[in-house]
């Protein structure tokens, strides 16, 4: 059997430019804006500890770039309104279909059968990651100590950037594993603080 052939970058990357940064006045395809944890709960609208029931790359209908389903099952939600066993399905561009392998640096991949951490914008059925591989992290039982741990991000082959307007110093693109307890606390605190953020707003209206 003939390896699947790789499209060119240029092709591969076709109408997901706009999700990238501009950095210094031109495109770069393998540059992403780094999002802290604040961003990443603000721009989500389900983040939840999610089980990948499967993974289907097939052509889009006109047949001019191939887009990946990734079917998921909730384990725990702690933001949004999908109930553990409820299923929300990605839908990114990349994967295999035939003999061609359309590849998008930054974009995160998923494999039936593995748990993660995701952070999703748009409707349940075909909802996207945010902040691309930012937004999915593997979540793993730790052999020697049984807790469950939050693996980083994987940078799926982009480097990331912060904004030449941030003040202070740049967003720390994790290169650790972390409780998953740690990190369910700071997102569920994030989550709180922006449910109040209208009422605190409302409040100095009057």
């Amino acid at each position: 059997m003939c390896p699947p052939r790789r499209l060119p970058a240029a092709l591969a990357l076709t109408g997901v430019l706009a999700s990238f940064l501009a950095f210094g006045g031109a495109a770069s395809a393998s540059l992403i804006l780094a999002l802290d944890m604040p961003t990443l709960v603000s721009r989500a609208d389900n983040i939840a500890v999610v089980d990948v029931v499967s993974v289907k790359a097939d052509w889009n209908p006109s047949h001019q770039r191939i887009l990946t389903t990734v079917d998921l099952v909730v384990v725990d939600s702690w933001k949004g309104t999908a109930a553990p066993a409820t299923h929300l399905q990605v839908v990114q561009p990349g994967g295999t279909a035939g003999d061609l392998t359309m590849t998008v640096d930054g974009m995160p991949p998923f494999v039936a059968g593995e748990r993660a951490l995701v952070f999703l914008r748009g409707r349940s059925d075909r909802a996207s990651v945010v902040g691309m591989a930012q937004g999915k992290r593997i979540v793993r039982r730790e052999p020697t100590s049984r807790r469950w741990m939050v693996r980083a991000p994987d940078r799926a082959g982009a480097d990331f950037v912060r904004s030449k307007t941030a003040v202070g110093p740049p967003p720390v693109f994790e290169t650790g594993d972390r409780p998953l307890a740690e990190v369910r606390a700071e997102v569920r605190a994030e989550v709180r603080a922006e449910v109040r953020a209208p009422s605190a707003t409302s409040g100095g209206v009057r």
